[in-house]
């Protein structure tokens, strides 16, 4: 189950092992418990590749709604409604590709999960070198690794970054909310019981101006009309109409505007669930502070500065980051805890 809030409603998208998605919109006033609460508003949608899916996550922009879905053998898609007003309407399909250069054998255990990056804007340091400013931004972990999609000036999706280092299957990833510190954050659990958190940082380019003026000259030429066109439509799905569908953008289109590379650095390993199987989830912090953002709004944005970890342990860790830099445990909850707290 994944919620679609907290700006749109009361929307839940789920998936099931019968292959199929919901969207599902909550009735308050149906009585709690009534099996009315909740009416079916779009869907079932099956998979084409005859596999379940595996994961689901939305993205909001305002009132825009955006849907990524993955199968179990990889095949990642990309909707959005063709009203955004009303998600029970049709849905468009974007792109659907495959995020694996082979499908994963189906004898062999697969892992694959989709996350959007929650906030408003891109970290500010990447729209100052060119990234378009509502671009979307996604993680999709694929097996061992996780790969950084990110939709340019023209709304072409391109992969803009790869995470390694897992020695095994990445069971979850996470983005840390906190775009004014320049630099995105991400935490990734893996199966072979280590949580490993990444810095994501943009290389500067060859424009030497100051920081803001750069920042400021990206937004401007990001809310410039296309010139590909005399007509655009509404929403962000207007770039990919020119796109060949099933495809990303293929490698020539790499100087496409508004398209910017991105450098993935390894920063910290957490063992605290290693030796004691896997790790399944993790999670960063909603705590926030107060910042001012580029467009001059003042805003409670969450700084990421804590994550919290499950696995196969049976254990909830907390991870806080130390004024030094370096994360570190601060408390842990067991399911011996759990289990004397609810006796």
């Amino acid at each position: 189950m994944k919620w679609n809030g907290p700006f749109v409603g009361s929307i839940l998208g789920s998936i099931g092992e019968d292959g199929l998605f919901k969207l599902w919109s909550e009735d308050v006033s149906q009585p709690r418990n009534s099996g009315r609460r909740f009416k079916q508003i779009m869907g079932p949608l099956a998979t084409k590749s005859h596999l379940p899916w595996a994961s689901i996550d939305f993205k909001n922009i305002n009132t825009e709604t955006y849907l990524a879905l993955i199968t179990r053998d990889g095949e990642l898609s990309i909707m959005e409604p063709k009203d955004h007003d009303m998600l029970s309407s049709e849905w468009t399909e974007w792109t659907r590709f495959s995020v694996c250069r082979e499908p994963p054998s189906r004898m062999n255990e697969a892992s694959f999960k989709v996350a959007f990056h929650r906030e408003k804007l891109p970290c500010w340091e990447a729209v100052a070198q060119g990234l378009d400013y509502k671009a979307l931004s996604l993680a999709v972990a694929a097996m061992e690794t996780v790969k950084i999609y990110r939709t340019d000036s023209d709304r072409k999706l391109y992969l803009a970054a790869e995470l390694t280092g897992a020695r095994d299957l990445v069971r979850d990833v996470a983005w840390a909310n906190g775009s004014m510190r320049g630099y995105d954050v991400l935490a990734t659990a893996s199966k072979d019981g280590l949580v490993r958190i990444y810095e994501l940082r943009t290389p500067p380019g060859t424009d030497d101006r100051p920081a803001s003026q750069r920042l400021k000259s990206a937004m401007q030429d990001s809310s410039r009309p296309s010139t590909n066109s005399t007509t655009r439509e509404s929403g962000i799905s207007a770039g990919f109409a020119s796109a060949a569908r099933m495809q990303i953008v293929q490698e020539e289109d790499e100087e496409a505007p508004g398209r910017v590379r991105q450098v993935a650095k390894l920063v910290s390993v957490l063992d605290g669930h290693q030796g004691k199987g896997g790790v399944w989830r993790v999670v960063f912090s909603h705590a926030g502070t107060t910042t001012v953002d580029v467009v001059g709004e003042i805003a409670n944005t969450p700084s990421g500065d804590l994550l919290v970890t499950t696995g196969d342990d049976g254990a909830v860790r907390s991870y806080k980051k130390a004024v030094s830099g370096k994360w570190l445990e601060y408390a842990q909850i067991d399911a011996d805890d759990l289990a004397d707290a609810e006796s």
